[in-house]
């Protein structure tokens, strides 16, 4: 229980970008003292029977949610938002296409009994670009650098589960020896941390515990990852940088897992949202996400429909009803609320991006509900709806106060799914809302005050975990963070029994238990499930599939898909 909270803390440095991130954290639960080895890495690309690699292996991609502005830098050590290439690093651990955390430049993790101490077993093939060797000092001095105070890099925070991380990050501590990060010769690095952290392969994973290249940052200073400076040990090395036009890439021939990278060059224009699909369809590039305006077009087009996919971006619409607000003060009210949310017609302003929604877990992540228990609670049926006003002073839709619907300023087809909600809670009870849009500090202030009436909100899915969508959203006894006023004790209880055992099994009953106590309550109304599209040209192979059968392409936690891409001959 206690590590979980220090799990929620730490993460939460990592503020709104940290959402696909936390995803990964689903197996973190059930970790105790445990070691990690590279059997559990993802399998090296291999083309099938019958394709033939083309003889020039270059890969272009960009648009829709990738570069559309040029990176500030490649340093992610220093500014985890940087915006950069995370391909030209490698770090300790890295996330495979099922967001399991799995050694990398460190080929053998292992912690002591209590997990307070983890040791991590550095390659001797590990280099970086310029072929010196890539060594446990170079992370130790990378970690201690992220937390130094003159690098004033803004989520050192992210680090302080490291011992004497946060005092000599505060100035409260000189001594940089004294930071729990060592050094045991060049090939073992050894963390000490502030006490049991089952979690911290997880943390070592992510963006932010990539390293950092001394020589060239001591020399170049902020300037070291232009093009002519930067040094890396990932498997591509950064061979040009037009900065607000294109990048280039080259295959790392340093790189220890070189023989099984493809692609020999990687071409990033910088693309502005607002040119769409355009690139793609004038095959200027070989991949892109797509947008609500694009997705139907290249769908329905004999060319382009078999290139469009869908890919992972777990995440939940829903409507918190302000139960110490009238009129959402009354259950009746609530019920009524959600009987009269008609989500198969509410998600048709989405076109094609929101499915209904009808619990608050994504189909395809773990604790997903498929019960018919749970989808009657809150269905849709606009008589009950209105049955459920009788004896309250808005029987049969009349006499409602002023209703604000409140969101934060939000692309994702927010806006356009918020107004559908209003139109079915217009015909179904009479209700008209009036919808505020706010600047998002603004509504979350608000929010986190709980001064709001009615809210839409979004909640994207940080890691595949009952325990992230019930314990971070809803858990009533949390001190900071609470989005709404609602508290219910027996939901507490599921939640706190879920996540104290280990037990698979019964963790995912008390989950299930608890959304059924949350929906019969009316604590959340949820209305939609986010989905995502992408579309890649025939000849791009290697893309990897999760579990569920879904293609996984990079995002924040994910980075390993460009050594995992091959380009194979046009037909």
């Amino acid at each position: 229980m206690e590590q979980l909270d220090l799990l929620e803390r730490r993460l939460a440095v990592l503020g709104v970008g940290r959402r696909e991130f936390m995803r990964v954290a689903a197996g973190v639960v059930a970790l105790g003292a445990v070691g990690f080895d590279a059997r559990r890495a993802s399998a090296s690309p291999r083309p099938a029977p019958g394709e033939r690699l083309a003889k020039e292996q270059v890969f272009r991609y960009g648009g829709g949610g990738w570069y559309q502005k040029d990176p500030s830098s490649h340093d992610y050590n220093k500014d985890l938002y940087c915006l950069g290439v995370p391909a030209l690093f490698a770090g300790l651990m890295k996330f495979n296409a099922e967001l399991e955390a799995v050694p990398y430049v460190a080929e053998k993790v292992t912690s002591n009994k209590e997990a307070s101490v983890w040791t991590f077993a550095i390659r001797k093939d590990s280099r970086w670009s310029d072929g010196t060797p890539c060594s446990a000092h170079d992370f130790e001095w990378s970690l201690k650098r992220q937390l130094d105070p003159a690098t004033a890099a803004p989520y050192a925070a992210f680090l302080y589960d490291i011992k004497n991380a946060e005092a000599f990050n505060k100035k409260q501590l000189a001594d940089r020896n004294q930071v729990g990060v060592r050094a045991k010769g060049d090939w073992t690095l050894e963390v000490t941390l502030e006490g049991p952290r089952a979690y911290f392969p997880v943390l070592s994973a992510y963006l932010a515990a990539l390293p950092g290249h001394r020589a060239s940052i001591e020399k170049h200073g902020d300037k070291w990852t232009e093009a002519a400076n930067i040094v890396g040990n990932g498997p591509f090395v950064l061979e040009s940088w037009e900065h607000h036009r294109t990048m280039v890439l080259r295959k790392n021939r340093h790189f220890f897992g070189v023989k099984d990278v493809l692609l020999d060059k990687v071409v990033i224009p910088i693309i502005p949202n607002a040119a769409g699909a355009l690139p793609y369809e004038n095959n200027e590039i070989d991949m892109t996400s797509l947008q609500v305006g694009d997705l139907k077009r290249l769908q329905s087009s004999p060319k382009t429909g078999r290139e469009v996919f869908r890919y992972p971006f777990p995440g939940t619409w829903y409507l918190l009803p302000q139960v110490t607000k009238p009129p959402f003060d009354n259950i009746k009210v609530r019920r009524a609320v959600a009987h009269a949310i008609d989500r198969d017609n509410v998600v048709k302003v989405a076109q094609g991006f929101a499915i209904p929604a009808h619990a608050m877990i994504p189909p395809g992540v773990p604790g997903a509900l498929d019960d018919p228990r749970i989808k009657a609670i809150q269905r849709f049926d606009p008589k009950l709806a209105m049955e459920q006003l009788k004896g309250t002073s808005y029987e049969r839709g009349r006499n409602w106060p002023k209703i604000t619907l409140s969101m934060r300023e939000q692309a994702l087809g927010s806006k356009p799914l918020a107004e559908a909600v209003q139109a079915v809670l217009l015909e179904h009870l009479g209700m008209r809302t009036e919808l505020e849009v706010l600047e998002p500090r603004v509504f979350l202030e608000r929010v986190w005050k709980q001064d709001l009436q009615l809210i839409w909100i979004s909640w994207f899915m940080d890691y595949p975990d009952p325990h992230n969508e019930y314990f971070d959203t809803f858990y009533g006894k949390k001190t900071t963070g609470r989005r709404q006023a609602w508290v219910n004790d027996a939901f507490d209880r599921e939640l706190e029994a879920g996540r104290d055992t280990r037990d698979q099994a019964r963790r995912l009953q008390h989950y299930a238990r608890a959304e059924e106590i949350l929906q019969t309550d009316v604590g959340y109304v949820p209305v939609a499930w986010f989905v995502r599209y992408g579309a890649a040209k025939p000849w791009v192979r290697g893309i990897e599939k999760n579990r569920q059968g879904e293609m996984v392409i990079e995002g924040n936690a994910y980075v390993d898909m460009l050594s995992h891409l091959y380009i194979v001959e046009r037909t």
